[in-house]
């Protein structure tokens, strides 16, 4: 475990603890403080070298790690190929909470991608909407072991529907698994109108609809939700979209659980 906070005057080194504790204490410890940042809204962040430090270290094993990242500021680099190739070939999954009105830097897009790359996801939003949006996605480190990762390209109004799927959990067993979905691949605008999905087993018994009065809201451009899944029954995810526009639309949909599931394959890149 590790942790290192970013854009700051003085660049800090990244911290390695081996507990849960340790690293808690160290947060709180070490909350953010505007007054140690650049105090411009021009300087782009540095996040890609304190990553790159990350991705070099000799103090812990990047194997499989998870990266969450919360960013206010924007980079201003336009070609990261590099490290999302090195995140790849160690299957690194990096999460980003993007702030969409940011304090600085110019790219946003290089956020996006390198989520996208690494089966990660990233999700844009502002205020109590990013708060909550950053909640759900540290959540996810109570179910590590992603079991689905698939992205749609889309326009218009339609449809998705997942293949039939099993979660990787027992037969005759339960679990709260972890479901994401990501609706535009920068901040929300007036293209995006509407998205709904229903997941429901195959044997008619277990049917979950968004919009719904037990689900959460979309959060910026995700939605996240926790769902008790039988190891026992198969699924099935069916979406449907509107946007206001021919343009060609990102769509991603993400599923973790607490039962070991291998690395899944990566995108084209």
């Amino acid at each position: 475990m590790a942790n290192v906070r970013f854009d700051t005057k003085q660049e800090e080194e990244i911290e390695y603890h081996s507990d849960k504790k340790s690293l808690n204490d160290f947060l709180w410890a070490h909350q953010p403080d505007p007054s140690l940042g650049y105090g411009d809204n021009t300087t782009g962040s540095n996040l890609y070298t304190v990553l790159k430090k990350f991705l070099n270290n000799k103090k812990a094993s990047i194997c499989g790690a998870q990266v969450f990242i919360a960013v206010k500021r924007y980079p201003d680099e336009s070609d990261v190929s590099d490290i999302i190739s090195q995140l790849r070939s160690n299957h690194v999954m990096v999460f980003i909470a993007v702030d969409s009105i940011p304090s600085g830097g110019s790219n946003s897009a290089t956020l996006y991608e390198m989520s996208f790359q690494t089966n990660g996801y990233c999700v844009f939003a502002s205020g109590r909407d990013l708060d909550y949006a950053f909640d759900n996605m540290i959540g996810q480190l109570d179910n590590p072991y992603q079991f689905l990762a698939q992205n749609f390209v889309v326009s218009g109004s339609g449809r998705i529907e997942t293949p039939t799927f099993r979660t990787p959990l027992p037969p005759g067993y339960e679990e709260s698994c972890s479901v994401v979905i990501t609706v535009q691949n920068h901040t929300l605008d007036k293209l995006f109108v509407s998205m709904n999905y229903t997941f429901a087993s195959t044997d008619g018994f277990y049917d979950f609809k968004f919009p719904g009065y037990q689900s959460f809201p979309l959060y910026g451009t995700a939605q996240a939700e926790s769902l008790i899944l039988n190891g026992s029954v198969s699924y099935k995810w069916t979406i449907d979209y509107h946007y206001n526009s021919d343009a060609p639309q990102i769509i991603q949909l993400r599923m973790y659980s607490d039962y070991y599931h291998d690395f899944l394959p990566l995108p084209v890149f």
